[in-house]
């Protein structure tokens, strides 16, 4: 686990929309197997950076990821927990039960699922922040000595869906002068393996139609 004296860096690893659009009756608007892929294997750590290799963390550490009560419920029972990570589940039903579940763990808030990663007997790596919006808005805006949001992983979805109820933050916007946008090499560098470049398409299983996005990495300026 990163040093708790310094705030613990979180990374916000999100697909969404040029609208910023990111979920649509508490669920994806869209399943695209190969971007999910990515998004497993990067949460996943399966592949350790020079950045890690050269760290006091093991072979053995693992990622955790934070989520809402309704992105956890929008994830399928046979998927759930995300195998290979701690999970941790932000809820303010304090009879809300997932303790149950092999390292599965419930935080009313944000601020304390941080504080309760500390006492975790499992050596932790990197701490992902993975929704939903309201999670995202709390990640992003709200000042914490905990916890400093210093990365997003950001899969532009360049295709339009309508209907869409949840949005993403726009935070190039809303925090000018904040954030830049990492070249395709440093996301490589980042993640540990090579990620396609530029604009990929898939097929959308729900509906059917061709949809383009790019895998991009914005990083808090210093």
């Amino acid at each position: 686990m990163p040093d708790m004296k310094i705030p613990v860096p979180l990374t916000l690893i999100v697909a969404a929309t040029s609208s910023h659009a990111i979920g649509r009756s508490s669920s994806l608007p869209w399943r695209l197997p190969k971007e999910m892929a990515y998004f497993a294997r990067v949460t996943k750590g399966e592949t350790r950076t020079s950045e890690d290799l050269n760290s006091a963390t093991s072979e053995k550490d693992k990622n955790v990821v934070i989520m809402g009560r309704k992105s956890w419920e929008g994830i399928p029972d046979r998927f759930r927990p995300l195998q290979g990570r701690v999970n941790v589940v932000v809820s303010r039903q304090e009879d809300y039960n997932v303790a149950t579940l092999a390292d599965t763990h419930l935080a009313n808030s944000l601020e304390s699922c941080i504080t309760h990663l500390q006492s975790l007997p499992t050596p932790i790596n990197r701490v992902f922040l993975i929704g939903g919006a309201q999670l995202y808005t709390l990640g992003l805006t709200n000042p914490s000595k905990l916890y400093l949001t210093n990365r997003i992983l950001l899969t532009r979805i360049k295709t339009d869906f309508e209907n869409c109820d949840a949005f993403f933050p726009d935070f190039v916007k809303d925090q000018p002068g904040e954030w830049r946008r990492a070249s395709h090499e440093e996301l490589c560098e980042w993640v540990g393996f090579e990620v396609p470049r530029g604009d990929q398409k898939e097929k959308d299983r729900t509906g059917g139609e061709m949809v383009e996005y790019e895998f991009q990495m914005w990083i808090r300026k210093d």
